[in-house]
């Protein structure tokens, strides 16, 4: 019995290795996936800290053209540091809390000239197409971007 003392504390401890080789493999495969995690979480964050924009007409001023159907204008101004998507594919608008179609939605430089993105410092016009007129009173117009960033303005007409 002397000899199987030695043989079975062998196969236990070649056991105890490949059962330590498995945690530690797994445990290096579970901290890199978080690696990888956190470091697209950082990517999005510092890309949506990069991206800014603000609605500039006057709250008591918005253009307004047409006899029905009625184009009203917002000028979004970015203020980021990137470019992003300026379409009706990638912004929604929201008038009065209700999407606008994308249909109903202009997207144009501020000589009128249809553009797909709006650079750094840039001023592009949303023009909104309505059937009819808004009622006279306050309205709110938020305009989302794409990445999820998002401006309300609140005017009066």
């Amino acid at each position: 019995m002397a000899a199987g003392g030695p043989a079975s504390e062998l196969i236990m401890f070649i056991v105890a290795v490949i059962i330590a080789g498995s945690v530690a493999g797994v445990l290096a495969y579970v901290t890199n996936d978080i690696a990888h995690g956190i470091n697209d979480r950082g990517s999005l964050l510092a890309d949506q800290l990069r991206t800014d924009f603000a609605i500039i007409n006057d709250p008591n001023s918005i253009p307004v053209s047409g006899s029905g159907p009625y184009n009203y204008t917002f000028y979004i101004k970015n203020i980021g540091k990137i470019a992003f998507p300026f379409s009706n594919s990638s912004v929604q608008v929201f008038l009065d809390g209700t999407l606008v179609p994308p249909s109903n939605l202009t997207f144009t430089d501020t000589s009128g000239k249809g553009i797909n993105s709006l650079n750094p410092y840039e001023v592009g016009e949303i023009i909104v197409t309505r059937g009819s007129q808004l009622p006279s009173g306050t309205h709110t117009i938020t305009v989302v971007l794409d990445n999820g960033k998002k401006r309300s303005l609140i005017f009066r007409v």
